[in-house]
């Protein structure tokens, strides 16, 4: 009975052992893992060339990258249980004595774009996680590559905050574990400014036993970092990515050591480049043609408007030796030369001739040339005419002509004198305009002022027109034409006024009647005439006088005498005349009325 029951136990223990290995679920043995890196030298670790993933050094031999280029890297796990959580941790060099090396991760195909991880291997699905910048780097006014992936092929990234079952294995402490952040923070061990790795891990859930993990180590570039601290720079084999710790969910001993893969500097090319810029001394959207041989360059065209668009840059040149570039003739632009700088010179050189330049580049060197245009020569001049009056009235008026020259052209014009040619000053001879020796840059001017007295000609014209044109630096004006009219003066005559006032005149008789003459005042009227002529008219004066023979016999006629009637004005004489008529006829009744009664009074005392 005994025996029977260890029989028994073992044919259990049989069972039980031949249906874990008979699980598709479980692997055969415990989790490992490869960690390989891409040889690109010949073809790249594309599909067809699986063996181009290497474990090896990457050298010259075998590799040749270019700073800014990202080594592709592969990590293979095998033997792996479907649904547990597995967590790789790996690490670079991100410098070596203060030069830059390895300075953050990129997807697989960041520069390899034909790279395939699962060459030689059978991959499940892939499946993606992204990758996020790293604070040292762009604390450091790096701009790191966004949107780059991790990759896992077999295999799927638990998000961040997901619970995973660790029973019996090494993630964590606890049968069951939360992973914060899946990848887990960048940890930086040393500075910058001396020798320093960064570290990362990456949480892994099996879909298939064998489950592939791929990234990019990007290499770091003088563009980044500067020119003495990138990593053509470092001598030896400073590229190092291994992987550093390998935990999992199911196994107490899936830890493995540490796998290291290295690149030597020699498999680094420090790549060249080309700039080309277009300059011209009048900026605009003139397009310019450019051949260029052999590749990596091509023809091109350059606009000169001081924007991106007159810059053509060919960067990332790997081979080296001898390229030429040639500026095509443009419509109304002559070429002036050509000049050239090279940065980070070693052995390359460059040698113009005309609008041609050959360039010899050496490795890590970068050629700036610039080719100069300058507008076919148009030279024009213009004349502004102004005056100061826009009439006259008189003979002998002061008009001053103002003349305003200016470059209209494409071209400085100068240095030289400047002249102006006016046909009614000086008899149309030339007179200087501005300092002798004037230079006027594209849309300068110079101005001067010349004095015209009008004649009576001018005066008969009814107007003054003169014509004028401007001369300098070999070109002249378009003859400019001005007409100022004449405007005859207003005059205005005011005739005095006159008035004449005749004063009171009285008789008194000895006798007791007594006959007093009323007053009379004749006033002449104002009279006001506007004529081309002014004519003073003279007052007229009257006398009157009062009869001094008390009894009445003086005639009539030697009572009143006019004097200066002849001198007076016509109209005032005739007026002054009648007024004086009428009162001497008034004057002669009354006294003959008297004389009557004082006869017809005697004549009653003879009686």
């Amino acid at each position: 009975m005994a025996l029977q029951l260890v029989i028994l136990a073992l044919l259990v223990a049989i069972v039980a052992i031949v249906a874990k290995e008979a699980s598709p679920l479980q692997a055969a043995g415990k989790p490992s893992v490869s960690l390989e890196q891409c040889a690109n030298k010949g073809p790249t670790c594309d599909s067809s060339n699986p063996s181009q993933w290497v474990t090896g050094n990457l050298g010259s031999n075998n590799s040749e990258y270019s700073e800014g280029d990202a080594v592709p890297y592969r990590a293979v796990l095998s033997n792996l249980t479907v649904g547990a959580t597995y967590k790789v941790d790996f690490e670079w060099d991100t410098t070596v004595s203060g030069r830059h090396a390895l300075d953050y991760l990129t997807s697989f195909n960041f520069s390899e774009t034909t790279a395939n991880p699962c060459a030689g291997l059978t991959c499940g699905t892939q499946s993606l996680l992204t990758i996020p910048i790293d604070p040292s780097v762009s604390g450091a006014m790096v701009n790191q590559q966004s949107n780059q992936k991790i990759s896992v092929f077999g295999g799927t990234f638990p998000a961040n905050g997901a619970v995973v079952s660790n029973a019996g294995g090494t993630l964590c402490g606890s049968a069951s574990c939360t992973i914060a952040n899946n990848p887990s923070p960048y940890s930086l061990t040393g500075t910058y400014g001396s020798t320093s790795e960064t570290s990362v891990s990456v949480f892994v859930t099996a879909t298939s036993q064998t489950a592939v993990l791929s990234w990019g180590g990007h290499i770091s570039s003088r563009v980044d970092w500067g020119a003495n601290s990138s990593a053509a720079v470092i001598n030896g084999s400073p590229y190092h990515m291994r992987m550093k710790d390998f935990d999992c969910s199911n196994e107490s001993n899936c830890s493995v050591g540490q796998m290291d893969r290295s690149l030597s500097s020699a498999a680094v090319t420090l790549p060249g480049s080309i700039t080309i810029v277009k300059e011209a001394t009048v900026e605009g959207s003139a397009s310019f043609g450019f051949t260029a041989t052999p590749s990596p360059l091509t023809g091109f065209t350059l606009i000169d408007n001081g924007t991106i668009a007159n810059t053509k840059v060919f960067s990332g040149i790997t081979t080296f030796g001898t390229y030429t570039i040639t500026e095509s003739a443009a419509t109304g632009w002559d070429f002036d030369r050509v000049s050239c700088s090279t940065a980070q010179q070693s052995t390359g050189r460059t040698s113009v001739n005309g609008a041609s330049v050959s360039i010899v580049l050496a490795e890590g060197e970068d050629v700036l040339c610039t080719f100069y245009n300058k507008p076919t020569p148009a030279p024009a001049l213009s004349l502004q005419k102004t005056a100061n009056a826009a009439s006259f009235s008189s003979v002998g008026t002061t008009i001053t002509y103002s003349y305003l020259l200016t470059n209209t052209g494409n071209t400085v014009l100068g240095p030289t004198q400047f002249s102006i040619s006016d046909d009614q000053i000086g008899e149309g001879e030339l007179f200087p305009c501005g300092a002798a020796n004037t230079t006027l840059a594209i849309g300068a001017t110079v101005s001067c002022t010349a004095p015209y007295l009008t004649t009576a000609s001018n005066v008969t014209d009814e107007s003054v027109t003169n014509r004028a044109f401007g001369v300098g630096g070999g070109v002249s004006t378009p003859t400019e034409v001005l007409t100022i009219p004449y405007v005859a003066p207003q005059t205005t005559t005011t005739i005095a006024a006159t008035t004449t006032t005749i004063g009171t005149t009285g008789t008194t008789l000895p006798e007791s009647t007594t006959t007093t003459v009323p007053e009379t005042t004749t006033t002449v009227p104002v009279t006001t005439s506007t004529v081309p002529v002014t004519t003073t008219v003279s007052p007229v004066e009257l006398q009157v006088i009062v009869p001094d023979d008390p009894t009445g016999g003086e005639d009539v006629f030697d009572v009143l005498f006019v004097q200066d009637l002849p001198n007076a004005g016509f109209g005032v004489g005739l007026m002054s005349l009648v007024a004086g008529i009428v009162l001497l006829l008034g004057i002669g009744l009354t006294s003959l009325s008297v004389t009557r009664g004082n006869r017809r009074t005697k004549t009653g005392e003879s009686k």
